[in-house]
């Protein structure tokens, strides 16, 4: 059978916000603070076999509580690709942090899978401290350790192909599990980073996100994705940029072909490239 996969981008929110919250030590770089856009996705990844989520998004209240607001529903936005939420067959839940997992309650019939490191790590002794616990809410903890008790989360470790054609690894950096969704299309692999890399700037200029678990593994990790995004037949895809949107073919409102491409302009390869990606990037204002 055909094991080639349509991926959709499904944008539910933006978050206005500035390139110093975004980017760890941003003034290291000596470039004034701008505004920027922080988009919040989850993915449709199916084909005529199965449907598959990559994340599923922020719970609305919650999110509310977080000054965080949805401009339109997981649920609508399925609904503009033509998937119903007792049609998802499984969800991959990239990471822990509230934005990625607060609508598992949403898909009745799907099993889901996390990283065992993930689990472990927000279930640990120290994961109620403050200063780890914030992008997380306890309730969705919960929600994912009942899920377990169901039997309905398998546990990921390293690298693993959850389907043909959909294969999960393991990145560490953001998070102890974050997790990478491989997938095979038509017109070549999508590699969906969720927050692995948040914007293409990290990827390309080598600019830490603000919120990091392992920062020496998250250098390694964009080295990976780099070396991934250099290849003709394979396409990485950040996990909050609003370049999403116009890198790449929309077929509904704020539904995103990633098979389709539209705008792929020269990426930096060389070091002496980054270097001048980066000269030019502070001579102009720009999103994050």
């Amino acid at each position: 059978m055909n094991s080639a996969y349509e991926v959709f981008a499904l944008r539910y929110a933006t978050l206005k916000w500035s390139r110093s919250k975004a980017y760890h030590c941003y003034g290291v770089y000596g470039e004034e603070d701008s505004s920027c856009d922080l988009d919040y996705y989850f993915w449709l990844v199916r084909n005529g076999e199965r449907t598959v989520l990559v994340d599923c998004g922020f719970d609305d209240e919650r999110g509310g509580a977080r000054n965080r607001l949805q401009q339109t529903s997981p649920l609508e936005l399925l609904s503009r690709m033509g998937t119903r939420a007792e049609d998802v067959d499984h969800v991959v839940l990239s990471h822990m942090h509230y934005d990625h997992i607060g609508n598992i309650d949403l898909f009745p019939n799907a099993t889901f899978s996390m990283a065992r490191a993930e689990l472990e790590y927000w279930t640990g002794p120290y994961s109620d401290r403050p200063t780890i616990a914030w992008p997380v809410e306890s309730e969705e903890v919960r929600m994912v350790q009942q899920l377990a008790s169901q039997e309905r989360l398998e546990l990921v470790e390293n690298s693993y192909e959850l389907f043909p054609g959909l294969v999960l690894t393991q990145v560490p950096g953001h998070t102890p599990g974050q997790l990478v969704a491989e997938v095979s299309s038509a017109s070549g692999r999508v590699v969906l980073a969720s927050d692995a890399v948040h914007f293409y700037d990290e990827m390309n200029l080598d600019r830490p996100f603000s919120t990091f678990h392992d920062l020496a593994a998250m250098y390694r990790s964009y080295e990976m994705f780099r070396d991934l995004d250099a290849r003709p037949d394979t396409l990485v895809v950040p996990g909050h940029d609003p370049d999403v949107t116009r890198k790449f073919e929309v077929v509904a409102d704020q539904c995103i072909d990633l098979t389709r491409p539209v705008d792929l302009d020269e990426r930096p390869r060389s070091e002496a490239e980054l270097v001048e990606a980066a000269h030019r990037l502070a001579q102009r204002p720009r999103h994050c």
